[in-house]
């Protein structure tokens, strides 16, 4: 976990741990945090600076904003339950600012 991560409240902490178990179950697989952003890959591939993920969904843990990136039709199908994963953690976070 990066120390981004680790400075986040105990309860964001929990709800995070909550969208990444939804987005396991849809076949995600969680990446480290980065600038305020957790992403959730299918795949990954190696880019200049090594291993990334791709085909996935970057989301802010502070602000209600979202990344996708999806190719696969199988994935592009998931999206639906990703949305109301992210959804939920959103609310739990007290943030509604958006529909999407």
């Amino acid at each position: 976990m990066s120390a981004e991560v680790k400075v986040l409240s105990t309860s964001t902490r929990t709800n995070l741990e909550a969208l990444k178990h939804h987005m396991k179950k849809l076949e995600f697989k969680y990446y480290e945090e980065r600038d305020g952003w957790v992403t959730f890959g299918a795949h990954l591939m190696m880019n200049g600076e090594g291993v990334a993920p791709y085909d996935c969904i970057s989301i802010s843990v502070r602000f209600m904003d979202i990344n996708v990136d999806l190719w696969g039709f199988d994935l592009i199908n998931k999206l639906p339950e990703a949305r109301q994963a992210i959804l939920d953690f959103y609310e739990a976070e007290g943030n509604y600012g958006k529909d999407w």
